[in-house]
């Protein structure tokens, strides 16, 4: 397990800054006027630019180590932050959540590859839950601590600290982690990437339907979440530390959640991720906005462990297979943040939030078909 923590120290730093990055992007929106409906577009925008460049990740993470995929990943998220910075526009806040997705998204298989070349595979998901634990921890300081600074001293010091955090991060795990072997596969391009992700073998196809259920429900409601709470006259500090309390739910229970899914296996505990996830969506309908943020916090604290062991044990082309993943799980989502936008404001606020749960229920149901790792 010593070989991951460069990369627990490093998610110290990408958790402050993505948690205030999402817990103020839509509220930061909504304050320059933009409405619903332009900010669920925007989201949507951004969702399609990091479909199209998925694949793209994964033929590197086939090519190239993971480490330098995952320093790449955090110097996109300094520039992601860093634009907002700058005289805002709805070009360049399109722009903006386009590198944070593409960070989150590229990110993610990157550090799973980095993992599984580095830990046995009998404690992958100890792994995963410590290494997204300390992710966690830093990202439920990392919404009340930039609300609090955007309340008192404005977004722009808001903005500039959680960039430092980013770039502080990737600078340090370039400086302390080894470089990971990558066997080079001989006459394999970035074109065959994209064919496989178009053309998945079979037994990627439902893996494909699952994640697209997943996100599409999710992408309905979850990126505008502080926007519905500033419709609710909730300040940006109250909503910072509602993050926090799905954040500091997540580190508590991911260490546990990891080593339930080395017990229990990885299926079982995403089919109870899509259930809390459910049931997190319904609860939004209520005034007592908490209970959703604690259902949140279980529902990707079994998540993470869960999706990540599951493709990282079945797959042989992991770093592949992740990529195209997320680029169905871009694709599915991208939709869905401007249809949620358009639900909330032309029928009412309960409607994208009853279409989310049923999708993820629906979710649930198809893990009963997909064979448990």
């Amino acid at each position: 397990m010593r070989g991951i923590a460069p990369l627990m120290v490093y998610n110290l730093f990408r958790g402050l800054s993505t948690g205030g990055y999402m817990a103020l992007f839509s509220a930061y929106m909504a304050r320059q006027g933009y409405g619903m409906g332009e900010i669920g577009l925007a989201v949507s925008l951004s969702s399609l630019v990091s479909a199209v460049l998925s694949p793209l990740v994964g033929y590197l993470l086939e090519v190239r180590s993971s480490k330098s995929v995952s320093v790449l990943t955090g110097l996109i998220l300094f520039a992601a932050i860093a634009l907002l910075l700058l005289e805002p526009s709805l070009v360049l806040l399109v722009l903006s959540y386009s590198l944070f997705l593409v960070a989150f998204f590229f990110g993610q298989p990157a550090r799973m590859t980095y993992i599984a070349r580095s830990v046995e595979r009998s404690k992958l998901g100890s792994a995963v839950g410590m290494t997204a634990s300390a992710f966690t921890l830093a990202r439920t300081a990392g919404p009340p601590l930039a609300g609090f600074v955007a309340v008192n001293y404005g977004y722009s010091h808001s903005f500039s600290l959680l960039a430092l955090s980013a770039l502080l991060g990737a600078l340090l795990f370039h400086l302390t982690s080894e470089e990971d072997k990558v066997e080079r596969r001989e006459n394999y391009s970035a074109l065959e990437s994209y064919k496989r992700a178009l053309k998945p073998p079979e037994e990627v196809k439902k893996l494909y339907l699952f994640v697209a259920l997943d996100r599409a429900a999710w992408m309905l409601w979850f990126p505008m979440l502080s926007a519905y709470l500033v419709m609710r006259g909730l300040d940006e500090a109250f909503i910072g530390t509602l993050y926090a309390i799905s954040n500091l739910t997540e580190a508590t229970v991911m260490p546990l959640a990891g080593r339930a899914v080395d017990k229990f296996g990885a299926a079982a505990a995403l089919a109870a991720s899509e259930l809390l996830a459910a049931l997190a969506a319904l609860s939004l309908l209520a005034p007592i906005a908490p209970l959703s943020f604690l259902l949140v916090g279980l529902s990707i604290s079994l998540w993470i462990p869960g999706y990540n062991v599951y493709v990282a044990k079945k797959y042989e082309r992991m770093g592949e297979v992740f990529a195209a993943t997320n680029a169905v799980r871009s694709i599915a989502g991208a939709p869905s943040s401007y249809v949620g936008g358009l639900l909330y404001t032309s029928i009412a606020p309960a409607a994208p939030l009853l279409l989310s749960s049923l999708m993820l229920l629906s979710a649930a149901a198809l893990l009963r078909s997909m064979r448990s790792s």
